[in-house]
C-alpha cells in the first residue's frame, strides 16, 4: 500500500465531538418511542448494533492512519474516532436497560465475537470498506431521522435527544472512512467497493433481523401478527424509514461516487443550533 492522492475536495463541514452524558428513563425502555412497542423495538434494536459496529469501524479507520497525510484528514479521523468513541459510551449505557428485557450483555459479546471473526477474513482492507459502506448506511439513515420528524414523533424527550445527537455526528463524519479509504488506495477498483456494499447490505439487514426477532421473542410479541405487520409498516411504509432512503443508498454504486455529494450542510446547521441549545 502506498500514499496515492489527497482526499476529494469537498464542503467544509466541523467534525464536533460533543460530551453529551445522556440521561435516559430505563423504566421506558419499551415504550419511549409513541407509546408503540414496535417502533420503540426497531430504534432499540439499532441501538443493540452500535457498540460493537462502531468499535469496528474505528478499528478500521485508524488501521490507515500511516496513509493519512493531509492535515485536515487527520484533524477529521480523530475527530471521527472521538465521535464513534462517545457513540460507543451512550449506547452502552443505553443498552444496559435492555438488560431487563433480554440478555443484552450476552447478545453483544456473541456479536462482538462474530465481529473479530470479520476482521481476520476480511483484512484491514476490506474491514475499510465495509466500514465505507456502513458508514453510508448510518449517514442516509440518519439524514432521514433529521429531515423526518414523524420517525420520532410522541418520543420521550429523553431518548428523542440521543438519536438526534447520534444522527447529526453520523452525518458531520459521513466521508472520513471514504476519504481515508481513498488517501490509502486511490480511486481503483471502485467495482470493489460496490461489491463489498451488497454483501454489507445482506449483513446489515440480517444483523438487524435479528435483533429484531430477539426483542420481539422477550416482550411475547412474535407470535403477533399484528406487531410484524406495524413493525414492517414502520419500516416500509408510514413512515417507512427504509423506503424512504433507497434514492440514497443507490447513489452509493455510481463509480464516481462521494458521500459528499449528498449535501446535509441545512440539515446539519440546523440540528447543531438544536443541540447547542440543550446544554
Amino acid at each position: 500500500m502506498s500514499v496515492i492522492e489527497a482526499p476529494v475536495a469537498a464542503p467544509e463541514v466541523n467534525i464536533t465531538p460533543r460530551n453529551i452524558d445522556f440521561e435516559l428513563d430505563h423504566a421506558h425502555i419499551n415504550d419511549w418511542l409513541a407509546g408503540s412497542k414496535e417502533k420503540t423495538l426497531f430504534m432499540n434494536a439499532l441501538s443493540m448494533l452500535f457498540p460493537v459496529g462502531e468499535r469496528f469501524f474505528i478499528y478500521a479507520v485508524n488501521g490507515h492512519r500511516q496513509f493519512v497525510t493531509d492535515p485536515k484528514l487527520k484533524a477529521e479521523v480523530k475527530a471521527f474516532t472521538q465521535q464513534e468513541g462517545l457513540h460507543t459510551r451512550e449506547h452502552i449505557s443505553y443498552n444496559d436497560a435492555l438488560n431487563t428485557v433480554l440478555d443484552a450483555d450476552g447478545i453483544e459479546a456473541n456479536f462482538d465475537k462474530y465481529v473479530e471473526f470479520m476482521k481476520k477474513t476480511l483484512g484491514i482492507r476490506r474491514s475499510l470498506l465495509a466500514t465505507c459502506a456502513f458508514e453510508h448506511f448510518t449517514a442516509i439513515l440518519a439524514e432521514s431521522v433529521l429531515d423526518h420528524p414523524e420517525y420520532l414523533a410522541g418520543a420521550r424527550e429523553d431518548y428523542a435527544r440521543i438519536w438526534k445527537w447520534h444522527a447529526l455526528e453520523e452525518l458531520e463524519h459521513k466521508a472520513v472512512a471514504y476519504d481515508v479509504y481513498r488517501a490509502a488506495y486511490g480511486t481503483k477498483l471502485e467495482w470493489n467497493r460496490m461489491a463489498v456494499m451488497v454483501l454489507v447490505t445482506g449483513q446489515f439487514f440480517g444483523f438487524l433481523n435479528k435483533r429484531l426477532y430477539e426483542l420481539m421473542k422477550a416482550q411475547n410479541l412474535h407470535r403477533n401478527p399484528l406487531s410484524w405487520a406495524k413493525l414492517v409498516w414502520f419500516m416500509f411504509g408510514s413512515p417507512g424509514i427504509f423506503r424512504r432512503i433507497i434514492p440514497l443508498y443507490v447513489k452509493y454504486y455510481n463509480p464516481k461516487f462521494h458521500p459528499n455529494d449528498i449535501d446535509n450542510r441545512e440539515t446539519l446547521a440546523r440540528t447543531a443550533k438544536q443541540i447547542a441549545a440543550w446544554t
